[in-house]
């Protein structure tokens, strides 16, 4: 493992396009670089203060300006507890106290992802296996910093700061969220949008339809798989749908199909290709557990070289975030 104070180095946080950057920099894993950034002038953010999945409540409310950072280390030896531990160390000197912090299974495990915000893959991803949360605060009246007391020092102008560190696809990824006591809530109220035509999709316990489908275009999207937002475990609301494409391809063991997973067009080609074949590999896995023979699939990830709309909308790009199956040989 590598030690904490080799990861101590830390670089200014870059604050593209803000007129006003934060007046906390939590900083950055020197040598990594930025994936995601982005400000909002108010807002409210769910604030980790203990284990998920507890009788406790593992978050607090807090509202105000909230700056979001993202970062991708490529060290090989670097682990998430060193760069939690350099974070610790600089905060600490900023005047900040500790709320909460915890490793992996002692977070909640596989809950804490369906219960923590992070910004969307490949800018920030997450494994649950291997991951690190801290949770900090400096109140504005010198007041002690323990989860109990994080919405007493809300109202008095604290300002939080919530650190997660993940290693996944050979490196690791930071996110960093800053809530300072500043921003007013302004409510917009626009005209009604104008509806738009929705694609038709295949319904996840429509079977047959799905496979005449496959037969005759050669690909179908699947619908209703959820990943962790920026990880690759398959959450337990897939059920069905993969209860269904198990009965689908268990039923015609004469067809073999490639598992191919797709993203947008959000960070590098090599990170989303690698995030879009563990999809579609974990995709594979679930399937052999439900009596799919392993021969019968293939796992692909090609990343965001394939979209089916643009990526200049999120629309689009929700779009180009999906697992298809692809027709390899029929009967």
């Amino acid at each position: 493992m590598l030690a904490a104070a080799a990861i101590s180095w830390v670089l200014p946080a870059p604050v593209l396009g803000d007129p006003s950057p934060a007046s906390i920099d939590p900083g950055a894993p020197s040598g990594a670089e930025l994936t995601a950034h982005t400000v909002r002038k108010f807002e409210s953010y769910d604030l980790p203060v203990a284990a998920f999945g507890r009788e406790v409540p593992a978050t607090r409310q807090v509202e105000g300006r909230t700056i979001w950072s993202a970062y991708r280390l490529a060290d090989p030896e670097a682990s998430t507890a060193a760069v939690i531990e350099a974070y610790r160390a600089r905060l600490s000197g900023q005047g900040f106290e500790e709320v909460f912090s915890c490793r992996t299974e002692a977070c909640g495990g596989f809950d804490y992802r369906f219960s923590v915000k992070l910004l969307p893959a490949p800018g920030m991803l997450l494994d649950t296996a291997d991951f690190s949360q801290l949770t900090m605060l400096r109140p504005a009246d010198g007041g002690a910093a323990t989860g109990a007391q994080v919405d007493e020092a809300a109202s008095a102008g604290a300002v939080y700061v919530s650190i997660v560190a993940s290693r996944l696809l050979g490196a690791v990824y930071v996110q960093t969220v800053v809530v300072e006591p500043a921003g007013t809530p302004i409510a917009l109220v626009d005209s009604a949008a104008e509806e738009t035509a929705a694609e038709t999709v295949i319904l996840p316990q429509d079977e047959k339809a799905l496979y005449d489908r496959l037969m005759s275009e050669g690909h179908v999207p699947l619908t209703g798989l959820v990943f962790a937002t920026g990880g690759t475990e398959i959450s337990p609301e897939s059920k069905n749908a993969l209860d269904m494409i198990g009965r689908l391809l268990a039923r015609n063991a004469d067809v073999t199909v490639a598992i191919v997973g797709h993203s947008d067009n959000q960070g590098p080609l090599e990170t989303n290709i690698k995030l879009s074949q563990a999809r579609a590999e974990a995709v594979r896995q679930a399937l052999i557990a439900r009596t799919v023979h392993e021969d019968q699939m293939i796992a692909k990830g090609v990343g965001w070289l394939a979209p089916v709309a643009s990526n200049a909308t999120e629309e689009g790009r929700a779009r180009n975030r999906r697992v298809e199956l692809v027709l390899v040989q029929t009967p």
